[in-house]
């Protein structure tokens, strides 16, 4: 809404996107469905016409088209949209003065008729292990590495993060989680709730995260083999899991057969070479000492993702990197630092997951809205439907936390939400991963014991920031030891070996008690969200389905809230999930305290 004022006349555009009323579909529509949409213009100011003003910001392209008048004060728009891509829309208001009055500008996302996500990435548990401090099999014992590491057998103990005499931290100080190990604790992810597992890089490196990469086509002989994860993957998906491979194709280690810098491997690299396979992979400014890096860092050497010989490697040849894996048994990849990957990559690998395995599903590390992010100079394209499935859920654990530790402000939350409901495509949102905690941020406990002094307190926040993730659209995606409360400041002692004899057992049974509450949930994948209320320390939403419906509700502040649940006379309460302090007051109605939260399965018979 815009208000304004011409000499003593007050005039206004009345418009809401997020309200059917005023423009229907709403969110991103899917490119040549129909659109309508309609303003108000109130005031004593006679109006000549009111228009539709349409920018495609990938094309540069405009679309005008003027409004119909439905009455004294309403005008209307209908179209169609034949062209994918980001657009920004306002609406203008044309006086008979000569005056002109415009609405603030919406965005819209037009989206491919074809874009589908996979059904297992919109339902169950994600869980996301970085190998080397998950779990070690006394049954595979590593050959030894010809590279300078420390392999560790203290289990538990803190890890390195002091330089070397150079100056450099290493991060080769190996603890021995091995892919035999997370075979073996197959059962407790399953008994969790766990049908998804992603694994930080697995592919030969020279570091204890496995981000510089050595040899995309091996496993890295201290974790295990080919054999071990192919057995992985197979017993598996015997469990009902699946498996989602760290995919880093923005650089190489310089430790690595293709770029070879310390002379490490018997392939000729682009260090040592310019007759090298691999020397036009990389962007020498004056060879070899001065070469493109990914944030100046020169152990990970930067790679053109377009240059022919290298997007046939990852990606597009019958043996690629993409294909192999995929072929082996993976389920899917999520795309390290997806910003600084090219459209033409990003397209080409979206097409081999397809092409190789149909369900499969392409998931991009972005930090922001990933439906209108500007990375480099350049608009991303990932929710047009040719390059993502989804994104992890940055701006989602980031209103939480600000919700739950700082602000306590509901409605702030509520905006957020609504905006990654209303920017992106419903395909992308359904299958978003929504985290707490991952291998590049705090533990999640850790963060939400800020500004408190009581463990109780804080393993509560812990509990309402994952209610709230958890029934959100997408699948919720836990990191490793945050269903134990492992706590932890930045990398690397947000890394630490897991040790779940050493836990918080109430936080594991509150994550398998609401997994099992969400997994009752029938087709809970295909029920549509609709924010509910939001007012002072107090959020909520739902979820509506074809026979039911779910209503969330959390209270971050002092005062308490009364949760109506509005329940007809053919409902009835199926389920009930409930944390902290949350008492019945009468028929349908709730009261929450401060620092809980409820969830109710509601069904119509």
């Amino acid at each position: 809404m815009l208000t304004g004022f011409g000499g003593y006349n007050r005039y206004m555009i009345e418009f809401n996107s997020k309200n059917e009323y005023y423009k229907w579909p709403f969110g991103s529509i899917a490119k040549n469905s129909d659109l309508f949409m309609r303003i108000n213009i109130t005031g004593e100011k006679p109006v000549i016409s009111a228009l539709l003003i349409l920018n495609n910001d990938t094309e540069g392209s405009i679309i005008t088209q003027e409004g119909t008048c439905e009455g004294e004060s309403l005008y209307s728009f209908s179209l169609q949209i034949d062209k994918i891509g980001l657009y920004f829309y306002y609406f203008e208001a044309v006086y008979r003065d000569d005056s002109r009055e415009k609405t603030p500008i919406h965005q819209l996302t037009v989206y491919s008729a074809d874009f589908k996500t996979p059904q297992w990435l919109k339902t169950g548990v994600m869980y996301q292990i970085f190998p080397d401090r998950f779990a070690k099999s006394k049954d595979y014992k590593p050959p030894k590495q010809n590279k300078k590491y420390i392999l560790r057998e203290d289990w538990g103990g803190m890890p390195n993060d002091q330089p070397d005499e150079h100056g450099i931290i290493q991060n080769n100080d190996f603890f021995g989680g091995n892919l035999r190990g997370i075979i073996e604790n197959l059962d407790y992810l399953e008994t969790l709730g766990v049908t998804v597992i992603y694994l930080n890089p697995i592919f030969e490196a020279y570091s204890n995260h496995r981000y510089d990469t050595a040899d995309y086509k091996k496993i890295d002989p201290l974790l295990g083999n080919e054999e071990d994860f192919i057995e992985l993957c197979e017993k598996s998906r015997f469990r009902g899991m699946r498996i989602i491979l760290d995919g880093v194709f923005n650089h190489t280690g310089s430790d690595s057969i293709y770029f070879n810098k310390t002379g490490r491997y018997r392939e000729l690299g682009a260090y040592q070479s310019i007759d090298s396979p691999y020397y036009s992979w990389y962007r020498f400014t004056e060879f070899p000492d001065h070469y493109d890096s990914w944030w100046g860092i020169d152990t990970l050497p930067g790679v053109n993702e377009t240059e022919p010989s290298y997007l046939e490697y990852i990606v597009t040849a019958d043996d690629s990197v993409i294909k192999h894996w995929l072929r082996c048994g993976a389920s899917g990849f999520r795309l390290d630092v997806a910003d600084e990957l090219p459209d033409i990559f990003l397209e080409a690998t979206r097409s081999a997951v397809k092409e190789t395995k149909p369900d499969g599903a392409l998931i991009g590390e972005v930090w922001e809205d990933a439906s209108n992010k500007i990375a480099y100079g350049r608009r991303k394209k990932y929710f047009f439907g040719d390059q993502l499935d989804a994104v992890m859920n940055y701006p989602l654990k980031n209103a939480v936390i600000d919700y739950l530790v700082q602000r306590k402000d509901g409605i702030e939350l509520e905006q957020v939400v609504n905006s990654i409901w209303e920017n992106y495509p419903k395909p992308a949102f359904n299958a978003l991963m929504n985290i707490l905690g991952t291998h590049d941020t705090r533990r999640i406990l850790t963060v939400l014991s800020e500004n408190s002094q009581n463990y109780d307190y804080s393993r509560q926040r812990l509990f309402l920031a994952q209610l709230i993730i958890s029934l959100m659209p997408g699948i919720p995606c836990v990191y490793y030891g945050d269903e134990i409360g492992m706590m932890g400041e930045k990398d690397p002692f947000n890394r630490m070996c897991f040790q779940p004899e050493n836990g918080d057992k109430n936080i594991f049974h509150f994550f398998k008690r609401l997994f099992a509450f969400r997994k009752r949930i029938n087709n809970f994948e295909d029920y549509d969200f609709k924010p509910r209320r939001a007012e002072g320390s107090f959020y909520s939403f739902s979820r509506f389905g074809d026979n039911g419906r779910v209503v969330i509700a959390t209270n971050a502040g002092s005062r308490d809230y009364l949760l109506n649940l509005a329940m007809c006379e053919k409902e009835y309460l199926k389920d009930l999930f409930i944390s902290g302090s949350v008492f019945y007051e009468r028929q349908g109605v709730f009261r929450i305290n401060e620092n809980s939260g409820i969830a109710a399965y509601i069904l119509r018979s």
